[in-house]
């Protein structure tokens, strides 16, 4: 009889342990979770993939380039970028700020840049697509538009993270929340906030050129429109009367020279 109540006793405790283990964990498991940290290359390339899914769309935003003066210090210079983008095949940007007073515009297979400072344009037949046209430009006329860089539709694929990246936690820019996370190499820093949420958005970055002793910095934030509709019109140039058209030269015709 002893042998049968030592035994209930018995069954009866693993009973009472088990269910409060398992109430432990439902207790502590959304605990944990909650600590979890976000994978910093896994944040980027779904801001790249969202990005890259968006078929009409503005951006205005504000960059700080630093430049080595005589080797003697850094000086800073401010731009002000504005982009309109309408897949795939229009596109429009404006630079304005210390060096630089341009346009360029992207419509159905055909590229202009207007200089406002010089008041010079060119024109130029390229690809059809902007991912194509933007890669056009820059081999063979090496002309590179302010942050192309995030505007192809594939910047997932061709410049996934290869370094060890950090999650720094969250941060707010411009009142949005954000996750702050960066990467490194032996030339460079890269710090990124993309917006936490369903519209993972980059809202700013700063790069750290690790190559210079100055350690010179560029930094940017951006303000998306992701409801913008774009008018055709804003992708079409026309050139004011006291314009003067020139040539654009490929690279190649310049190292013969």
């Amino acid at each position: 009889m002893n042998r049968i109540k030592s035994l209930v006793v018995f069954i009866v405790g693993i009973t009472v342990s088990s269910t409060a283990l398992s109430a432990s964990v439902k207790l502590t498991e959304p605990r944990l979770m909650e600590h979890v940290t976000p994978v910093p290359s896994a944040l980027l390339i779904n801001a790249y993939r969202y990005t890259g899914s968006l078929k009409s769309f503005s951006i205005d935003a504000v960059t700080e380039n630093d430049d080595v003066f005589l080797d003697k210090m850094v000086v800073t210079y401010t731009h002000h970028i504005q982009i309109r983008v309408k897949r795939p095949q229009k596109l429009y940007i404006s630079t304005y700020g210390d060096l630089k007073d341009k346009e360029y515009y992207l419509n159905s297979g055909h590229f202009t840049v207007y200089d406002r400072m010089l008041n010079y344009y060119g024109k130029l037949d390229v690809p059809i697509k902007i991912d194509n046209a933007l890669d056009y430009l820059f081999e063979l006329y090496d002309i590179k538009t302010s942050l192309a860089n995030i505007l192809y539709t594939d910047l997932d694929k061709r410049i996934p993270p290869k370094n060890r990246g950090y999650y720094f936690g969250e941060s707010s820019v411009d009142d949005i929340a954000c996750h702050h996370i960066g990467f490194f190499s032996d030339t460079q820093e890269y710090q990124v906030w993309i917006e936490k949420g369903k519209h993972p958005l980059i809202r700013k970055f700063i790069v750290i050129d690790r190559t210079n002793p100055f350690l010179p910095r560029s930094g940017t934030v951006l303000k998306w429109n992701i409801e913008e509709k774009n008018d055709d019109a804003i992708f079409i140039f026309k050139a004011p009367k006291t314009a003067q058209e020139i040539d654009i030269t490929p690279v190649n015709e310049w190292e013969a020279e």
